[in-house]
């Protein structure tokens, strides 16, 4: 019996053993990456052996070296070692090491909709470190291609996951972005931006779902049967999300203990160099490792390997208008509060150095670029003593600056926004007279899906009727605008009740400002109205909703999109980002994209008049940080101004 047992005893110990063994038996790190998004190996232990290409705060990356790889193109020979903390320092760049870990498939929670990162995870305690050797060569880094982008696949460069990579010239399509306190006005540079390699045209959001979103959804089957039509956004897999300072630049000091003739190694961290870069900027050879997040393939530069920048833009002044045209505009002014405590509201008070800033900024885009519009909508303002001080702002600094006083006035009715934020008019009152401004179904509620009522409108629209005189025909020119703040993207697919009561408050306030326009057409055929402001959609169905289709009263069709609206206008209106260029056709830059979320959309009456549209360029494409220097007129917002030139003639085409 005691042999028996010893026999079992030596047969588990040999079990447990050979276990451990075949856990931990060296890996290639090609063999472990696959030909998959998903590692053939997920979940197993492993011991994998890679020169260290980059240190980030929680990791660092190995490669094998060029002399061992695979030869197969279609596998990775990179991978991220995640540590959880601070990375040891054996792990230093140059230094060819084996690491035991766990392969695992790492995709944040906050972003279920996102391609998973094959990663080594360590366990403290646990899994090791071992250097094999110092000061290696780097592994020569991949040359990124417009070839590698031709399938237009999510995952199309997998296959370089966790490698190094050179991109020779790359065009910058969205800004460095940053993180605003909106107490200080203070910016500070987060180190990201996006571009293309040069040559490939700039990205833009197009019509249809995230296909992010579409893929990953619980209920894509059911999309697919119900919504056949629906178009699906590819999300744009050509454009690179550059991570500027997230590798970590290591000092490595030898220091002494004297006392006990011992010496250590001291290594100090910092971040590599931010690069502060606009739209449109040119870099050439851009070094750094791929790695994936926020669902775009990621170059994190090296350290030590500042790239060449080129051709940063500035802002450029408009056009003059003609003494016979008049101009309005819609302005998202980003959170214009002033330093004053509102007791109605649960506001942000800013430093009195702050709102000057901010005021200055604004008061030199009004003047200096966007030449007196005649009438503003102004998005994001606090209050009607904020926007007066706006106004008395710009026509005090056009006093001092020798132009002519626009005698700008402020109109605004506080609405139901939680932060306070309203939607207003600056009046050019030495040029336009004020007829009448009112506010639109304040009380309105609307049943959400959990069957409770709400405020239909955050920012109730804001109507504005005015008139012109005209010297040549010896009559008033007369027009209404409406300002509108929509309700935001924010929350819109949560799976959740939430996402349902996002998308149904977004139907319905497009809906309800469909029906106000319609009926005032049904009244009064030549009424010239104009709509404008942020209206948080795209010029298009984006697959959730139509909200300006619906404005239009062209809505898309019912197997198109998860949110359907009977056409409720007659004659249809028009959209002016439709009438531009292609290339022009944004307001804002999202995760790389340009979109269009700033519209200006006329009756038909109004259209007649049209002389040109556009947006005037001094946000969307500059560094958030831009926004600390108050001598310059870029980043007081983080929208690009809607802005429509009108004859007061008819007049037959539009620019």
């Amino acid at each position: 019996m005691k042999n028996q047992f010893s026999k079992v005893v030596l047969v588990l110990t040999f079990f447990i053993l050979a276990f451990d063994a075949r856990a931990q038996k060296d890996r290639l790190i090609s063999d472990v990456q696959g030909e998959k998004i998903v590692s053939p190996d997920e979940g197993q232990t492993a011991r994998l052996t890679g020169i260290v290409t980059a240190r980030l705060k929680g990791g660092f990356f190995i490669q094998t070296p060029d002399d061992k790889t695979d030869g197969n193109q279609a596998t990775s020979e990179g991978i991220y070692v995640y540590t959880g903390s601070e990375t040891a320092f054996q792990a230093a760049v140059g230094n060819l090491v084996s690491v035991t870990g766990t392969i695992t498939e790492f995709r944040p929670k906050a972003e279920p909709a996102s391609l998973p990162i094959t990663e080594l995870s360590m366990k403290k305690g646990t899994d090791t470190i071992k250097v094999v050797s110092k000061n290696n060569p780097l592994p020569k880094p991949i040359v990124l291609t417009i070839a590698d982008f031709a399938s237009n696949k999510i995952d199309q460069l997998e296959k370089y996951e966790g490698m190094r990579i050179v991109v020779e010239a790359l065009t910058v399509f969205a800004p460095t972005k940053g993180r605003v306190d909106n107490k200080t006005g203070i910016s500070v540079s987060d180190g990201v931006f996006y571009g293309v390699l040069k040559g490939i045209p700039r990205p833009f959001r197009e019509p249809g779902m995230n296909i992010y979103d579409f893929l990953f959804s619980k209920d894509k089957d059911d999309l697919k049967k119900s919504f056949p039509k629906m178009p699906i956004f590819d999300a744009n897999p050509e454009t690179l999300r550059i991570d500027s300072d997230e590798q970590l630049a290591a000092q490595t000091t030898e220091i002494s203990d004297k006392e006990k003739q011992n010496k250590f190694e001291l290594v100090l961290q910092t971040r590599a160099p931010t690069i502060e870069v606009t739209s449109f900027a040119e870099i050439k050879n851009l070094v750094g490792v791929l790695h994936y997040g926020y669902q775009k393939y990621t170059i994190l530069p090296d350290a030590d390997n500042k790239p060449i920048v080129s051709n940063l833009i500035k802002s450029q002044p408009l056009p003059q208008l003609s003494d016979r045209q008049f101009a309005l505009a819609g302005m998202n002014l980003h959170n214009l509060f002033d330093d004053e405590d509102d007791p109605k509201i649960k506001e942000d008070i800013v430093t009195s150095e702050a709102f000057q800033n901010h005021l200055k900024k604004i008061s030199m885009a009004i003047r200096d670029y966007m030449r007196f519009p005649d009438v503003i909508g102004a998005v994001e303002v606090e209050n009607l003593a904020v926007l007066k001080k706006l106004a008395d702002k710009i026509n005090a600094d056009a006093v001092a600056a020798n132009q002519t006083n626009p005698k700008y006035e402020a109109y605004l009715i506080d609405g139901n926004d939680g932060r306070g934020i309203d939607v207003g008019f600056l009046v050019k009152s030495s040029r336009v007279k004020v007829v009448d401004v009112t506010q639109l179904s304040k009380d309105e509620q609307f049943k959400n899906p959990d069957g409770k009522n709400e405020n239909l409108h955050d920012r109730p629209p804001l109507m504005l009727q005015a008139t012109i005189d005209d010297a040549k025909t010896g009559k008033p020119f007369a027009f209404t605008v409406v300002v509108n703040h929509f309700k935001s993207f924010l929350g819109i697919d949560d799976p959740k009740d939430g996402g349902a009561r996002v998308r149904l408050k977004r139907q319905m306030q497009a809906e309800f400002l469909a029906r106000v326009v319609n009926e005032r057409q049904k009244l009064n055929a030549d009424e010239r109205i104009v709509l404008l402001g942020d209206f948080n959609a795209f010029q298009f169905n984006d697959g959730i909703g139509d909200i300006i289709g619906v404005i239009k009263g062209t809505p898309a069709p019912k197997d198109q999109v998860l949110t359907a609206s009977e056409d409720l206008v007659n004659p249809d209106l028009t959209a002016l980002v439709d009438l531009i260029k292609p290339d022009q056709k944004y307001s804002y830059s999202f995760d790389g994209n340009a979109q269009v979320l700033d519209h200006m959309i006329v009756t038909q009456a109004m259209r007649k008049h049209l002389a040109a549209f556009g947006f005037a360029r001094f946000n969307a494409d500059f560094p958030e940080t831009y926004r600390n220097d108050a001598n310059r007129v870029e980043r007081f917002s983080d929208h690009d101004a809607a802005i429509g030139y009108f004859n007061l003639d008819e007049a037959s085409t539009a620019k």
